[in-house]
């Protein structure tokens, strides 16, 4: 049975489409999928010039609920053959090479300064962060427990709207998304930032709804496709985010993070053989 095709559904909606839908259509066919599928909907609207509320109508006219489910059509039309074609363990390596590669690029070491000041002078720190995101969230409070700084994960998501409803102007919450458009993220945000809670956003789109909300904003790179959501590519760049602001942290904080890491070096040392 042949998968269906974003294609087929323009095929059938073409006759009707309107002078800007016509662009929207122009831009499809003449672009790579590869790269059309990595984009936000913010990021597709510029490329093509229209406005994002555009953008969702034509969506809708090709029967489609949304840009999530258009970005998964899309990514349906790829061709096959094309992925067939290449060593899948060396397109891998230099996915991750390049995403890292490119988030060191562009680093903002002030941002990176910033968020950790934050941290540090927070009474209480949570990190959350929805579906594959929280890889990151939890590996963060990881690496900070051994500078000896309390830093608290929940992974449920009605954990972490309770944890953040008790947040105030004198916390911090750090928040991992990569396309800084998931409703529990944004909802978590913008509750927070009501209550003053400082925010540090980790996330792909710089300008994606999450990222207005971020008192400190860390640019990674490393999207993911629909088809392709659990790949380790997508999460690479956070983790070395991750790493780029602990050691920051360790910076900032002097001989204290050091006698700490020495501390939970000995104390798990007997652990090994």
């Amino acid at each position: 049975m042949l998968k269906e095709t974003i294609y087929d559904r323009i095929g059938l909606m073409e006759e009707y489409a309107t002078k800007q839908e016509k662009v929207i259509i122009e831009f499809i066919r003449t672009n790579p999928i590869r790269e059309m599928i990595m984009y936000s909907i913010t990021e597709f609207s510029e490329k093509v010039g229209v406005s994002d509320a555009t953008m969702l109508r034509f969506c809708r006219k090709l029967g489609l609920k949304g840009y999530s489910e258009f970005r998964f059509l899309l990514s349906q039309s790829e061709d096959a053959a094309e992925n067939d074609a290449e060593d899948e363990a060396d397109r891998i390596l230099d996915s991750m090479v390049t995403v890292l590669r490119s988030t060191h690029d562009l680093l903002d070491h002030a941002q990176i300064e910033k968020a950790a000041r934050l941290i540090l002078e927070a009474r209480c720190v949570y990190a959350f962060g929805s579906g594959n995101s929280g890889v990151a969230a939890q590996e963060f409070c990881n690496k900070v427990l051994r500078y000896g700084l309390h830093c608290s994960y929940q992974a449920d998501s009605h954990f972490q709207i309770i944890a953040a409803s008790l947040l105030s102007e004198q916390d911090v919450l750090v928040l991992f998304s990569v396309s800084g458009g998931t409703k529990d993220m944004l909802s978590l945000a913008k509750n927070a930032a009501r209550s003053g809670v400082k925010l540090v956003i980790v996330t792909n789109y710089l300008k994606s709804p999450l990222a207005k909300y971020a008192t400190a904003l860390l640019y990674v790179v490393g999207k993911s496709t629909p088809l392709n959501s659990g790949s380790l590519v997508s999460k690479v760049s956070q983790l070395y985010i991750v790493d780029v602001l602990g050691r920051e942290l360790q910076r900032q904080m002097g001989s204290r993070a050091e006698e700490n890491l020495r501390k939970t070096a000995i104390a798990v040392m007997d652990r090994e053989i």
